[in-house]
């Protein structure tokens, strides 16, 4: 029997899953190669959702079967535990797969930065399962608060803390204070003594995005009584703590950490190039440097703008674009054809500030922008997240409700 040469994609994450969607589309005709597709989850991940669901249990997962049924792709529930570049192959546990052509699309995992006690007494934001572990502790905090006769400690318990000022922390924050305005009416608990706090190390919130739109976030948050301390860093955290910087210690039961990301181990101990905070060093096709049947995506990948030669940002809208990419330039690979050079394209920025308030802004022709607030400002942060489940029904070919 003829064996089939197979293109893995590990990782199911906006990168990954629309790598391994638009391979399946561009080799259908093509049945000599296999889509293989690798996640420890069998479902898709709206990571940009996750604070709607640690706050209201809003779903945030695609069935992984739904999205890739009658696709030439095979999917395999498991952890990649090794990559061998040289023999093509990758390994989860005892199985191993061969590849012809393998795309790396592994996310990233929270930092701690060794900081002590922060692993132990806090709750990191980066998968479904710690939204959901989020959700249920704010909702027994709530009712437990609600019952403590002694002031200081209600007022201890009903004090939370973000660590980290970039757009988890502050979608996070702003979910949360309409939730505890909800957690107030539903517990009679007085909202005087509800206090949530944005620690962030740099000077000013969203330190990646144009700072007179981060000011204008930054005005936004404070009218919705959400305290910001910047230039200040938690240094340590036990269970009723957090040391700052400043040594300032705050007495609070919760602490919800978004204040970085680091790559899996996996990726350097594979052998490849990695760069800063472990990113995976890739050339202008995204192609892992050394290795030409290999590609990098997403978090995990340094990719560079060949403009600003600066790196990419670890966001969706950017893993979309690799995603596509990458496939395109496999599939330019085997058939011999152009590959095309990697130009990010930042086609705006929506941050969302709780259940109907928004700032963001769309790129328009001729380097113009418009900047939409408040009520407009939610309607575009749903589109911008209907957007990707219709990309995700264009690539699979299917026009249903996920």
């Amino acid at each position: 029997m003829e064996t089939k040469k197979n293109i893995v994609v590990i990782g199911a994450g906006y990168g990954g899953i629309t790598a391994a969607l638009r391979l399946a589309r561009l080799f259908h005709k093509h049945h000599e190669y296999q889509i293989h597709l690798i996640d420890r989850n069998p479902y898709h991940t709206l990571k940009t959702q996750l604070h709607e669901a640690a706050i209201r249990k809003t779903e945030v997962a695609i069935p992984i079967d739904r999205i890739i049924q009658r696709r030439n792709i095979i999917f395999h529930l498991g952890e990649v535990t090794r990559i061998d570049p040289a023999k093509q192959s990758i390994y989860m546990g005892s199985k191993s797969l061969s590849f012809y052509y393998l795309a790396i699309a592994l996310g990233s995992q929270i930092n701690f930065y060794n900081i002590p006690g922060l692993r132990e007494n806090s709750f990191p934001l980066q998968t479904l399962r710690d939204a959901q572990l989020i959700y249920d502790y704010i909702t027994r905090l709530c009712a437990r608060a609600a019952s403590e006769p002694i002031e200081k400690r209600r007022r201890d318990m009903l004090r939370f803390i973000i660590g980290g000022g970039g757009l988890s922390g502050i979608e996070f924050a702003s979910e949360f204070a309409d939730h505890a305005a909800q957690c107030i009416g539903n517990y009679h608990v007085n909202p005087q003594e509800v206090e949530i706090i944005i620690i962030e190390a740099g000077s000013h919130i969203l330190s990646k995005m144009d700072e007179a739109f981060a000011a204008r976030i930054h005005k936004k948050l404070l009218e919705k009584s959400i305290k910001i301390v910047t230039k200040t860093k938690i240094v340590s955290r036990t269970p009723d703590t957090v040391t700052l910087s400043s040594g300032k210690v705050l007495r609070t039961k919760t602490v919800i950490w978004t204040g970085g990301i680091r790559i899996q181990e996996l990726t350097r101990q594979s052998g490849m190039k990695t760069g800063q905070l472990g990113r995976i060093i890739v050339d202008e096709f995204l192609n892992v440097e050394e290795y030409p049947s290999i590609y990098a995506i997403g978090d995990n990948a340094l990719a560079v703008n060949p403009h600003s030669k600066e790196a990419v940002p670890a966001a969706a809208q950017f893993a979309l674009q690799q995603g596509r990419l990458a496939a395109d330039n496999i599939y330019a690979d085997i058939s011999g054809r152009m590959r095309k050079s990697y130009h990010p394209k930042l086609l705006g920025e929506v941050v969302g500030l709780g259940r109907h308030l928004a700032v963001g802004w769309l790129a328009l022709p001729f380097f113009k922008k418009i900047t939409f607030v408040g009520f407009l400002g939610s309607l575009l942060k749903t589109a911008v997240q209907k957007k990707h489940i219709f990309l995700l029904r264009k690539e699979s070919r299917k026009w249903i409700t996920y």
